[in-house]
C-alpha cells in the first residue's frame, strides 16, 4: 500500500495514526505529494478527483481518498484493534467527534485564506463566521471528550489532529486557556506512539 502524503496535513496525520495503531506502518509506503492552494497536481488528480491528500493506493492499485474512508479501509485490512468502532452507538459518537474535528480544520483554513487576501478583497464577515465555527467545534470536541472518556479511535485521533493544527497554525485561538480539561486530555495523549510519531514538524 502507498499513501500520498504531506507532512503538514492533519488529515494525513489521522490516516497515519490509524496505520500505526493497527501495526500497518511497515506495509504502507509514504510518497510525498505536492498540493496547495492554486496548485494543480495532474498525477494526483488522475488518482483522486478531489486533488487532496491523503490518498491511499491499495495493493490492488485502487485509489481510496478521504481520511475517514482510508481509516475504514485499514480496519478491513487488519480487524483489530478497531479504529472506526463497529458497535453502532460508539460508531456514531466517534464519527460525530471526527466530523467536528474535520469541520474545525476546514473552517480554520477558510478563515486563514480569507485573511490572506489583499485588504480590498477580504470579506470580514465570512472570516468571522469561520472562526465562530472553529470555536463551536472546539466546544463539541470537548463535550465528546468528556462523554467518551479514554477511548482512542478515529474520533479521538481526529480531535488530536485538529487541536494540534490549532497549536501550530492558529495560536491566537487560546483553546488551552479556556478548555483546561481538554488540554490535559490532549497532553496526556501526546506521548502515545502513534501521536508522537506523526507530530508535524515545527514551522
Amino acid at each position: 500500500m502507498k499513501i500520498l502524503h504531506g507532512k503538514l496535513s492533519p488529515f494525513v496525520r489521522k490516516a497515519m495514526i490509524c496505520a500505526i495503531e493497527k501495526g500497518l506502518e511497515n506495509r504502507v509506503e509514504i510518497e510525498p505529494a505536492a498540493v496547495g492552494q492554486g496548485k494543480i497536481n495532474e498525477d494526483l488528480l488522475k488518482l483522486n478527483p478531489t486533488g487532496k491528500i491523503p490518498t491511499l493506493i491499495t495493493d490492488d492499485g485502487d485509489a481510496i481518498y478521504d481520511s475517514l474512508v482510508i481509516c475504514d479501509y485499514l480496519d478491513s485490512v487488519v480487524a483489530e484493534p478497531r479504529f472506526v468502532p463497529a458497535e453502532q452507538r460508539e460508531r456514531t459518537r466517534a464519527l460525530t467527534m471526527n466530523a467536528a474535528a474535520d469541520g474545525l480544520i476546514v473552517a480554520g483554513v477558510l478563515a486563514m485564506l480569507e485573511k490572506g487576501k489583499p485588504a480590498e478583497r477580504q470579506w470580514p464577515e465570512f472570516e468571522a463566521a469561520q472562526w465562530a465555527k472553529v470555536e463551536h467545534c472546539i466546544g463539541a470536541i470537548d463535550k465528546a471528550r468528556a462523554e467518551r472518556g479514554d477511548k482512542f479511535d478515529i474520533g479521538a485521533a481526529a480531535a488530536l489532529c485538529a487541536l494540534g493544527w490549532l497549536d501550530a497554525r492558529a495560536q491566537h485561538i487560546d483553546w488551552r486557556g479556556r478548555y483546561a480539561a481538554l488540554a490535559t486530555w490532549a497532553d496526556a495523549h501526546d506521548s502515545r506512539d502513534s501521536v508522537s510519531r506523526t507530530r508535524p514538524p515545527k514551522s
